[in-house]
């Protein structure tokens, strides 16, 4: 680095104050240098030093000046108290005064606020405010410096310490730096928290914003008047007592001396974007330096060196781009790059680094020596062992260890130097003299070897790779090549500032001159292009250029080159060029060459530098084929195949008698055109057809490649490959054109039909599977379609002519009807499949539905459904069953109880959940009865609340009368957990009901028709009678107590010959008492015939006193019957006999329905007519199904089945009792204990 005087200039002394210049500044623009000299602030053109004003307002000395950073305003303030505010053009806008004289003036970056101390205090002004805002100080303040972001004032202070505060000037940090007064200080513009301080001690400091020291005091050997930071926080340029500026790093490494003067250099400013820096004196003379950074590097093939912020040295790969910087931690002067050596020279010492391995990448430099000499030069250059010096014509040639080994005294000054390699320690160096000579020096020979002598001043030199050839590049410009055997000029060109061989190729250059890269390949012409810069290095196609202080790798393809050489037909420098650097089309271009030429070896190296596998198996058959002795033309043929030159291929195999061959090639390639021209010429050459047919096959083959699908399915058909075809069809969704194969296709073709139709069944082709499925004659897979389809109706009438396939349709015909929420349906449709378990399962979970939501009718059909099925899968009488039937029965009996409990409850909710009524309340007293009588002594079924059933008996009960029931009712009521909104009524009621007598109205209690004893309302045992037994046979619309009396016949009368004999002499028996005795016409008493009359009545009345007994009846008194007092319940069981039941009242007419429950006829008829369907077993019935039959004898319908749809006695009821046993048991089941 070297500094140049810009401009300098003392002003002459005014008004007798003696001139000094205690303080400058630089408009932030940096066009313009404000000063305080003497009383007057000068102003001067930054550029020439011209003075442009010379302003007057002080009365006494300037001490300090400053600028704003927006270039708007300046200021000044000196021995008169005052502080002058003054505008860019020069005019005065504003005054203010202090105490005492102002000692610092510095200017808020951010806010243009203005901060001036004093020896007492330290005013803020911006211009916003009208008034100067002062704070009280304890010391003289002698410098003052905002950080970059206008955060923080630092104040040195004469007592040794630094005060930093904010912008409203309260103190955040106080630092004691000593008992030295802190002169100058400044903060770093690039990193705001560091701050440097120079005290009157010849110290410089650097501390932290929080307080905190960075690094240890650096002595200056002077007292530091001013420093400032420069280049932007790279440097500190620092002048004092020693009468110069000096140059250090940010870190205070001392650099360089930028100035030196004949007095104190009171103030030092840099220029703003400008290398310049200003400076001020004690006598008055203000200059301007301009700082002349020269480059430092050095570079050896691909490794570039250079010097960064003047102390660190950055080491570049070019190739990689890969940087790594050594910190020397002083001023670097020189640097010298050979092969794994770097020579660093600084101002006391040389230090020698190399490479930490000798892998060619490797960038990790340690320090391998040093020599501790203070080495003056101009150049410097490294070897493998030594270091060589040049000063002026003098070359000193120094080891290591720092021992000169020998020196060379040349005729003229040196002006180029350049190691070129060499053995170790024997290295050689290319050197230019001012006088035009060449030398070649090797560092163990005294003696230089002259290589050139030219005429001019040489500027660069460059050594071929074979060290045959040398580039000379002198002061006029000229480039020059010489051979050095021969010593003749080979090359010359004007425009070249530097030259540089390429170290991978002996026959090429480049040179760099007036704007251009210039690229010389042999005897080629030149190729160029626009750079800027020097050329510095040549490898490969990589160009090292220097543009200023910067290092750029440029990358040139060598392809023209390379194609130059191809035109001469030469191979192997063609290939050499090649691998300096060209793209992949290249190298295919020079590989085919090659190939084509038979330069087997250049083309494989070729096609191996492309990774073009296929190719560099064709170089090693071309080549096995010429050692085999294969013609040549059958050699080019496969060639010319390779590179898409079918037709030159085809008439080179001709040539060599391979016409097979061609066609081969032709029909791989699907050029079936050309393929069947060459097939035809061979089968006339060699009399054979089956080459045309394999053509044929394969064209089909590749239409189906090339994706011609269409194409390809109908020379299937042709080919009769129908599978190919169907698949091809298949996958395009062609049903018109599938279709039309499967009508092609002979019936016996199984597996291609089963193929069409499993096709148009995934894609919903009903009808074309339909048609294929009957061509095949596949029943069963037709079925599965129809079922797929929902075509039940085909479905089922396919199946009445194949029965065995019932499993096939009623399972998916079942699961459909459930989807569809036909449950009722589907279970039908799952019996008649022959899944009777999935039957029930479907009916137990709509009972757990219905039971959950409260659909209590629902529920009760459903348990009925369940208890007939169980009924019907018992397979043994009563009194031979086993095991499984009894468990049946069972079965049958607790879902038929359920039934009959859920079928009573759904009255009881709708009269509890219901506002309107719709039930009559006899019923609903009845209904409540009932279902107390059946859950009272046992647990209830789920969802049957035994609190709304006595809650409706309680009220029913105290409407009819009935206040005993209800005092129990009520009293119940009191220990069962009940709605709130009843609470209140039950508990008036429970009061009320205690003022009523204590007893039912007789007429309620009802009377046991059996044994005629008169009952309570409400048995807690049960619903039977108290005395004989017998169960209460109810109505199941009105729940009210019917007149049937069950009997059993004698053992040995079958069902069959009780109704053959049922009523036969009753009519015999009516005419004997109808007969009157002759006479007067008055009554006669006949006592000798009384029991011959009253037997059957006595014998039947006799049985039905005993309780708990059965009543049995013989022949004679089944024939003495009435037909129309007898009812007789069937099972549709076979396997469970029949029920006879004998009316005790003739003119209530009754009736069993299809449940096997008994109605009074009038009442069956209108709940037929309000729900079309027969209670309880919800069968429906049809208008004529509820017109009375004729009466016979009595008016009364035969046997009660009237009102069955069904006209046999033994479908009338969809259940099952267990057989005859004593009537007088008590009921354990819907009929009581029957089983």
């Amino acid at each position: 680095m070297r500094t140049v005087v810009a401009w300098q200039e003392t002003p002459p002394e005014k008004d007798g104050i003696r001139n000094v210049c205690y303080d400058l500044t630089f408009k932030p623009d940096g066009s313009q240098l404000v000063a305080g000299v003497g009383n007057r602030v000068l102003v001067y053109d930054a550029v020439d030093g011209d003075l442009l004003h010379a302003l007057k307002g002080h009365k006494d000395a300037v001490y300090c000046v400053a600028y704003s950073h927006n270039g708007k305003r300046f200021a000044s303030g000196g021995a008169d108290n005052t502080v002058i505010i003054w505008t860019s053009k020069a005019e005065g806008i504003l005054k203010y005064t202090h105490n005492e004289s102002i000692q610092a003036l510095s200017y808020n970056p951010v806010s243009q606020q203005l901060a001036s101390a004093t020896a007492s205090d330290v005013g803020l002004w911006s211009p916003e405010q009208k008034s100067v805002a002062k704070h009280k100080v304890s010391t003289r303040i002698c410098c003052l410096s905002w950080t970059a972001d206008g955060a923080f004032l630092a104040m040195g202070c004469f007592d040794g310490t630094v005060s930093i505060r904010d912008k409203a000037g309260t103190e955040k940090v106080k630092i004691d730096v000593g008992g030295s007064p802190v002169w100058t200080l400044s903060w770093n513009p690039t990193e705001t928290n560091v701050l440097a301080l120079g005290c009157l001690d010849g110290v410089l400091k650097f501390y932290m914003v929080s307080g905190q020291q960075k690094s240890k005091d650096r002595e200056l050997g002077f007292d530091p008047l001013s420093l400032t930071y420069f280049s932007n926080g790279e440097y500190l340029a620092i002048s004092g007592t020693d009468k110069s500026v000096q140059l250090y790093t940010r870190d205070g490494t001392f650099l360089t001396q930028i100035a030196s003067r004949d007095s104190w250099v009171w103030c030092v400013r840099p220029r703003p974007k400008h290398n310049f820096v200003g400076l001020g004196c004690e006598d008055g003379s203000i200059a301007t330096y301009q700082l002349i950074f020269s480059t430092v590097h050095g570079l050896y093939q691909d490794r570039y060196a250079y010097r960064d912020q003047m102390t660190d040295v950055i080491i570049q790969h070019l190739i990689t781009e890969q940087k790594v910087r050594i910190k020397c931690k002083d001023y670097v002067k020189k640097i010298a790059v050979y092969k794994d050596k770097l020579a660093v020279q600084l101002p006391n010492k040389v230090v020698i680094y190399e490479l930490a391995s000798q892998e060619d990448y490797d960038m990790h430099y340690q320090s391998a020596t040093k020599i501790q000499q203070k080495l003056d030069c101009n150049l410097l250059v490294v070897t493998s062992s030594h270091v060589i010096l040049c000063q002026e014509k003098k070359l000193q040639l120094y080891s290591f260890e720092g021992v000169k080994e020998r020196e060379w005294v040349l005729d003229s000054v040196i002006r180029y130097i350049k190691v070129v390699g060499g053995p170790l320690r024997r290295e050689g160096l290319l050197v230019g003299l001012k006088s035009g000579a060449i030398l070649k020096i090797f560092v163990d020979n005294p003696f230089p070897i002259q290589l050139i002598k030219h005429t001019a001043s040489v500027r660069c030199l460059d050594l071929s790779a074979s060290r045959t050839k040398l580039a000379v590049v002198d002061e006029n410009a000229n480039v020059l090549v010489y051979n050095l055997i021969t010593k003749e000029l080979i090359f010359e060109e004007k425009n070249a500032n530097s030259v540089a061989w390429n170290s991978e190729f002996e026959d090429m250059f480049c040179y760099s001159g007036n704007g251009m890269l210039s690229i010389k390949t042999g005897d080629f012409p030149l190729h160029q292009q626009k750079l800027q810069g020097f050329v510095v290095g040549f490898k490969g196609s990589k160009i090292f250029c220097l543009h200023y202080v910067s290092m750029q790798t440029i990358d040139v393809p060598q392809s023209a080159s390379m194609y130059r050489y191809l035109e001469r037909k030469d191979y192997e420098n063609a290939y050499k060029v090649g691998c300096l650097g060209v793209t992949e089309s290249d190298w295919r271009n020079l590989a085919l060459e090659a190939l084509q030429a038979m330069q087997l070896d250049v083309a494989r190296k070729a096609f191996i530098r492309i990774r073009d596998v296929r190719y560099v198996e064709l170089v090693n058959r071309t080549e096995l084929g010429k050692k085999q002795g294969l013609p040549e033309s059958l050699l080019m043929a496969e060639i010319m195949a390779y590179q898409n030159r079918y037709q030159e291929a085809a008439r080179l195999y001709t040539q060599a008698g391979a016409v097979d061959k061609a066609m081969e090639m032709f029909s791989d390639l699907r050029q079936f055109d050309e393929a069947k021209k060459w097939a035809e010429e061979y089968a006339r050459t060699r009399g054979d057809n089956a080459q045309v047919q394999e053509l044929i096959n394969k064209q089909a083959e590749w239409s189906e490649e090339v994706k011609n699908y269409d194409a390809a399915a109908e020379m299937y058909i042709k080919a009769k490959k129908y599978d190919r075809a169907i698949a091809i069809l298949a996958r395009h969704a062609w049903w018109d054109k599938l279709i039309q194969v499967v009508r092609a296709v002979d019936k016996s073709d199984s597996r291609c039909l089963s193929m069409c139709a499993t096709h148009f069944r995934r894609a919903g082709q009903y009808q074309y599977a339909k048609e294929t499925l009957l061509k095949l004659d596949d029943t069963k897979a037709l079925i599965s379609l129809y079922v797929e389809e929902s075509k039940w109706d085909d479905a089922f009438l396919l199946l009445h002519a194949h029965p065995e396939c019932k499993a096939e349709v009623y399972l998916p015909y079942a699961k459909h009807l459930s989807s569809n929420d036909q449950f009722d349906e589907a279970r039908l449709a799952y019996l008649q499949g022959g899944f009777p378990d999935l039957a029930v399962k479907i009916l137990e979970q709509l009972t757990y539905n219905a039971v959950l939501e409260n659909r209590f009718s629902d529920a009760s059909y459903y348990f009925y459904q369940l208890a007939m099925e169980a009924l019907k899968e018992i397979k043994t009488p009563p009194h031979a069953m086993s095991l499984g039937d009894r468990q049946l029965l069972e079965r049958f009996s607790d879902l038929y109880d359920k039934a009959e409990i859920y079928y009573a409850y759904e009255l009881i909710h709708i009269a509890v959940s219901s506002p309107f009524k719709t039930t009559h309340p006899s019923t609903l007293f009845n209904v409540s009865r009932f279902l107390l009588m059946r859950i009272l002594n046992r647990d209830a079924p789920t969802g049957v609340s035994v609190a709304n059933i006595v809650y409706i008996l309680a009220r029913q009960s105290m409407e009819v009368g009935a206040f005993k029931l209800a005092r129990f009712a009520y009293n119940k009521l009191q220990t069962l957990v009940l709605p709130s909104q009843w609470q209140a009524e039950v508990d008036m009621q429970s009061i009320i009901v205690r003022s009523k007598p204590f007893s039912d109205a007789e007429d309620l209690q009802p009377v046991c028709y059996r044994c005629s004893t008169t009952n309570p309302l409400l048995n807690t045992q049960g619903d039977f009678c108290i005395n004989c037994g017998a169960p209460f046979i109810r109505s199941f619309v009105t729940f009210e107590q019917l007149p049937l009396v069950e009997f059993e016949l004698d053992n040995d009368i079958t069902d069959d010959e009780a109704q053959r004999i049922l009523g036969e002499d009753a009519g015999v028996v009516e005419a004997r008492r109808g007969t009157r005795p002759s006479g007067m016409g008055a009554d006669v008493l006949r006592l000798d015939e009384g029991d011959n009359l009253h037997r059957i009545d006595d014998a039947f009345t006799a049985q039905q006193m005993v309780p708990n007994s059965v009543i049995r009846v013989d022949r004679a008194t089944l024939r003495r019957m009435k037909t129309a007092e007898v009812i007789v319940r069937s099972w549709p069981n076979p396997n469970i006999a029949n029920q006879y039941f004998r009316m005790m009242e003739a003119e209530v007419p009754l009736m069993v329905g299809p449940c096997g429950h008994f109605f009074e006829q009038d009442e069956y008829e209108m709940a037929g007519l309000e729900k079309s369907a027969a209670p309880f077993s919800r069968e429906p019935i049809k208008p004529e199904g509820l017109q009375r039959q004729d009466s016979n004898e009595g008016g009364t319908p035969k046997g009660g089945k009237a009102f069955s749809p069904k006209p046999p006695a033994r479908n009338l009821l969809n259940s099952s009792i267990g057989g005859r046993s004593s009537a007088g048991g008590r009921p354990g089941g819907p009929f009581g204990n029957r089983f």
